[in-house]
């Protein structure tokens, strides 16, 4: 998606251009009933990493839900006094790095590319050229094992330069955890620990139609989510966590990366959900959201909760999922009935 866009010169690009490399990028997605949430997860994430500007005012989104922009921005560098980068001094890189000759690259960068441009001549033709996970390549390139961890978000993994695949190198989702509760179709995700250590526990003793509760872990969730699909018979997954920003990113964020692995779409467990709102217990939130922000977050529940989400979220407050605990589940049943 990143490199469908970013290889483009204009610096706005339209919706029409948005979706036409949406299309590109993730066509089995792509006009499907998930294509705009997936779309819109992944436009925020690029956002997040400074590699687009997403419109900072409400006419620059369309009003379906959720909100998708009507155009973008290419971020363009500051102008600054500072010397410009270096470039890549003369020397006979591999054929995978002939990028580097022409690139505006800091020192800092073309020693990384140096490092790099040094192993693949010493394993060329090698065994240990097979794909292996990240982490095992990046110590052996860099004698660190989160280095590549930190490299893959700068511009060095930019469009037409490096790539995981020239390292051969592949992400490895974290390790699933969960409980077998039933035969139930249904993999219930929860965010925190407490919560999913209750639920899953209730839940041993009258699954319903839930099989598996899975611990979400926060934000790793949207990497181990590709991990359900080695769970036997989920043909559905529902998701509970906080009402917060984080807890509103991360299930639509999994569920583009979900949805592209051919997994069922994510959904809100309504019924946790509602025992939260009728609880209203709140809290003060990291920071207060604007109101395009909160109502692009909250796009993934459905009505009304959208909007009162929302209104909590404008507000500077937030929902603990903790606030539904042992106690309340066990004598209010109704959000066994409505998951």
């Amino acid at each position: 998606m990143a490199t469908t866009l970013t290889s483009r010169t204009e610096h706005r690009i339209e919706q029409t251009t948005i979706l036409e490399a949406f299309t590109q990028a993730c066509p089995e997605t792509a006009g499907t009933t998930q294509g705009r949430p997936a779309l819109s997860a992944l436009l925020d994430e690029l956002a997040d990493h400074h590699l687009i500007e997403l419109p900072r005012t409400r006419d620059g989104w369309d009003h379906a839900q959720p909100p998708l922009p009507r155009w973008l921005r290419l971020p363009t560098r500051p102008k600054t006094t500072e010397p410009r980068p270096a470039r890549a001094a003369p020397l006979m890189w591999r054929r995978e790095l002939a990028w580097a000759k022409t690139a505006k690259l800091t020192t800092a960068q073309i020693e990384t590319l140096k490092t790099i441009n040094r192993w693949l001549r010493d394993t060329d033709e090698n065994t240990r050229r097979a794909t292996i996970p990240m982490r095992e390549r990046s110590l052996e390139i860099f004698g660190d094992e989160k280095r590549l961890d930190a490299l893959i978000t700068t511009t060095l993994f930019a469009p037409q330069r490096l790539t995981l695949t020239t390292l051969f190198a592949e992400r490895v989702p974290p390790p699933l955890a969960y409980e077998r509760t039933g035969d139930g179709g249904i993999a219930l995700v929860i965010e925190n620990s407490d919560s999913f250590a209750t639920i899953s526990t209730l839940l041993a003793e009258n699954p319903g139609h839930v099989g598996h509760v899975v611990f979400g872990g926060g934000h790793a969730f949207e990497a181990s989510v590709t991990r359900i699909a080695k769970l036997n018979g989920v043909t559905d997954i529902a998701y509970y966590g906080d009402l917060d920003d984080d807890g509103l990113t991360i299930p639509q964020r999994a569920n583009a990366s979900g949805t592209a692995a051919g997994l069922p779409p994510i959904r809100p467990a309504l019924g946790l959900y509602r025992l939260l709102f009728e609880q209203d217990i709140r809290g003060p939130a990291p920071k207060q959201a604007d109101p395009l922000a909160a109502e692009r977050r909250a796009a993934w529940l459905p009505e009304p909760l959208r909007h009162r989400a929302a209104n909590i979220l404008t507000a500077g407050d937030r929902l603990a999922q903790e606030a539904t605990g042992t106690t309340l589940l066990q004598q209010d049943h109704s959000w066994r009935d409505d998951l």
